[in-house]
């Protein structure tokens, strides 16, 4: 499900607080799990990667004399980047999440009744890992502006 490019499938068991289900053998059932934690881990990996660039524009910001204006430019690029890979998971968030309902209800009525306990609470921990990751999004979201803003205004300094 994960349409990005620059973005790829993770084979973490676990991230955060959040760890990965077993597959349950269960080609709709697993899929959905598989996608909704590519898109909790991605989204926390953007999180991370725009730590990193803000560290960088504080450093930037303390020191006008000394910017390096060709890492100022190479994470003005990455700024980018992001913003358009945190579309793309959007994009697959809300399609997901379109899903989810569905998708309960399904596991609940899954046969054999033997994986029916096992599709419901991995459905449900998907849907867990999905609403983190809307809110961590979010925050990239808002960081992404206010980044590239302070990026072009040190840009501009030069």
């Amino acid at each position: 499900m994960i349409n990005s490019m620059n973005l790829i499938a993770q084979n973490l068991d676990s991230y955060g607080d959040m760890k990965r289900p077993a597959n349950i053998g269960n080609s709709d059932f697993d899929g959905f799990k598989n996608s909704c934690f590519d898109i909790y881990y991605n989204s926390h990996k953007l999180d991370k990667n725009l730590k990193v660039i803000e560290g960088n524009l504080v450093k930037y910001a303390d020191d006008k004399d000394n910017i390096d204006f060709e890492s100022l430019g190479k994470d003005i690029e990455a700024l980018k980047k992001s913003k358009e890979s945190a579309k793309e998971l959007s994009t697959d968030l809300k399609a997901l999440d379109d899903k989810s309902t569905s998708m309960v209800k399904n596991a609940k009525n899954l046969k054999p009744r033997t994986k029916s306990p096992k599709a419901v609470k991995n459905t449900n921990n998907s849907i867990k890992a999905l609403n983190d990751a809307k809110v961590t999004l979010k925050e990239v979201s808002e960081n992404q502006v206010t980044l590239l803003k302070t990026a072009q205004e040190l840009l501009g300094d030069k």
